[in-house]
């Protein structure tokens, strides 16, 4: 064999590089970081009250969450700016939560005439495009014009969404319409009254349908809602005014 030969010749499988996959460290690296010291340091007292009241401080917020899924409306009378929270994509495509939702904006529209529609959500982890630019395409693809389809794409949670979309709304709506799925309108419309946001909620399910995976949704969202509490509360006592913008 010449030397050229062994250049081209692949390296034999001991010498080739080894991937590997991220630890668990590297993982959750990114997410700590995005969360900072206060967020940090508010999940933790958040665990901590619920691991000593064994979880007795969940329930009101569950019952909360059951509540408005229960309760919200698939129909508003009125509105003036159909906005769709995102959801993320599982590898790169419109997951079922998601596709739902888009689905309700296109209902209301053909229902209640040509009301704008502004869609949420940044970029998903593994995708290289947004939740937002996602929900544009699909709704265009249904049929709706681009220049009636806006989209917020820089935020990575829920809180964001609304905190980067409320110059946007309030500049074109004086009632606008919340569509998320029936878990998710709790927490929605509680994060929208944290920052001062006047709204309507609208489930984008026809009916509340109560099943395990609906159960488990439930209890996650209590979790975050009593995260988003125990932070605030923390925040007002401390007078940290840093996480009361944050939150506000």
């Amino acid at each position: 064999m010449t030397s050229d030969d062994r250049a081209r010749s692949p390296l034999p499988p001991e010498s080739q590089p080894v991937r590997r996959s991220p630890t668990l460290l590297e993982q959750l690296g990114p997410r700590l970081a995005m969360l900072g010291p206060d967020g940090l340091l508010t999940l933790l007292l958040s665990n901590l009250l619920i691991v000593t009241t064994l979880g007795l401080t969940l329930l009101p917020l569950a019952r909360r969450v059951y509540r408005m899924a229960r309760g919200a409306p698939c129909w508003v009378p009125e509105g003036d700016l159909l906005v769709v929270l995102g959801a993320r994509l599982e590898q790169g495509q419109i997951a079922p939560p998601f596709r739902q939702r888009l689905d309700r904006a296109m209902t209301l529209r053909r229902e209640a005439g040509p009301i704008p529609v502004l869609i949420l959500g940044g970029i998903t982890r593994g995708s290289t495009l947004s939740e937002a630019e996602s929900g544009r395409a699909y709704l265009i693809e249904q049929g709706l014009s681009a220049d009636s389809v806006l989209i917020e794409d820089q935020s990575r949670n829920t809180l964001e969404n609304l905190k980067h979309a409320r110059p946007i709304i309030t500049a074109r709506a004086r009632c606008p319409v919340l569509i998320s799925n029936r878990f998710h309108l709790a927490r929605c419309t509680t994060l929208a009254r944290g920052i001062g946001l006047e709204h309507r909620v609208c489930a984008a399910e026809d009916r509340l349908l109560v099943s395990v995976p609906f159960t488990l949704q439930v209890l996650t969202e209590a979790y975050y809602l009593h995260w988003y509490e125990v932070g605030r509360r923390w925040a007002r006592w401390t007078r940290n005014r840093k996480s009361l913008e944050r939150i506000s």
